[in-house]
């Protein structure tokens, strides 16, 4: 669970102990860049010394002038513009006319740009197969898509539901928007070696 300063303050004051060794980078962000804390405060809400807070703050790389916060600093101070940017993406990606090239392009992120395209590039797939596996993918992501842009939820929860059970076996998922970061840092004009998700 991620506190506030105040939070943690109150809870010093009634005696708890609290452990810089258990710091999650996220709580530091937190009190760092959120609420604008400065090292020595925290140092002391630590009971540390500053330097301590400066350096896992320059090894997690919480820094006030970096891409990350800077950019994040820029929408905090421009809430509508992003609010209509954000509106006006929502609004292209749910319309009809825009499925086929919305298909097509996450058939790429999804599926093409991964291990099949290794598996084409060997040989163990055909220049036919590949179209086939292709023209699936696309035609199952226009569908799906179709769906959501009719707002037939309950059809799409039920399909779901319907294969919850296989796969269990599987590892589990996780997160991964390396490529939709590097293309959205690009866009915005953030250093490719800044390694910070946003």
């Amino acid at each position: 669970m991620i506190y506030t300063y105040q939070e943690l303050y109150h809870k010093k004051e009634k005696g708890e102990q609290l452990s810089w060794d258990d710091i999650t980078k996220e709580q530091l962000e937190k009190l760092f860049i959120d609420e604008h804390i400065s090292n020595n405060m925290i140092a002391n809400l630590y009971n540390i010394e500053g330097g301590k807070v400066i350096s896992k703050r320059n090894k997690w790389g919480i820094k006030q002038n970096s891409a990350k916060y800077f950019y994040k600093r820029f929408e905090e101070n421009n809430l509508e513009i992003f609010k209509n940017l954000n509106q006006d993406s929502k609004d292209r990606l749910f319309n009809i006319d825009n499925i086929d090239w919305i298909s097509k392009a996450l058939t790429h992120y999804v599926f093409r740009n991964g291990p099949v395209e290794d598996m084409h590039a060997n040989h163990q797939l055909s220049q036919e197969d590949m179209k086939t596996l292709n023209k699936y993918m696309v035609n199952k992501i226009a569908g799906l898509l179709k769906l959501v842009n009719d707002g037939h939820w309950l059809k799409i929860e039920l399909m779901l539901i319907a294969l919850k059970n296989y796969g269990v076996e599987w590892d589990p998922c996780e997160y991964d928007t390396k490529e939709i970061d590097m293309v959205f840092k690009h866009r915005m004009g953030i250093p490719e070696d800044d390694e910070t998700q946003y």
